[in-house]
């Protein structure tokens, strides 16, 4: 780390990753989220199935779908840049990682940790 001569507060030594590699990431972390919101919308289907006033809540599941299609489509395309985009340079990543609050997408998406932990049911569902 350095310090800026006003500041002397450290900052954070700029990371560069090709654009490939950066694009991929942040595919697969769509993709992960796309697969969870999968499980989340069959729990909610199954509840809403058990539930007397399930109208209104099946139609606003359509809205829980829509956002996992939008997912979706983003990371496969983001997935296909990535895969046709060759030698495309590097790119600082650096602030966009300090943008991110979830430190296990954060270390993904620096290239620190290679693949994602499951997540357990237990700790979402009890």
């Amino acid at each position: 780390m350095r310090a800026t001569a006003e500041s002397q507060e450290p900052i954070a030594e700029e990371v560069q990753q090709p654009l490939g590699e950066v694009l991929a990431a942040a595919a697969v972390e769509l993709q992960h989220a796309y697969e969870r919101g999968l499980l989340l919308e069959s729990a909610i289907l199954d509840m809403v199935k058990n539930s007397a006033s399930a109208g209104p809540a099946t139609h606003e599941l359509q809205h829980l779908d829509l956002v996992l299609q939008h997912v979706h489509a983003v990371s496969d395309f983001l997935g296909e840049l990535a895969r046709a985009g060759g030698n495309l340079g590097a790119v600082s990543v650096t602030e966009a990682l300090d943008r991110v609050k979830l430190a296990d997408v954060r270390d993904r998406l620096a290239g620190t940790v290679s693949e994602a932990k499951d997540i357990d049911d237990d700790i979402l569902w009890g």
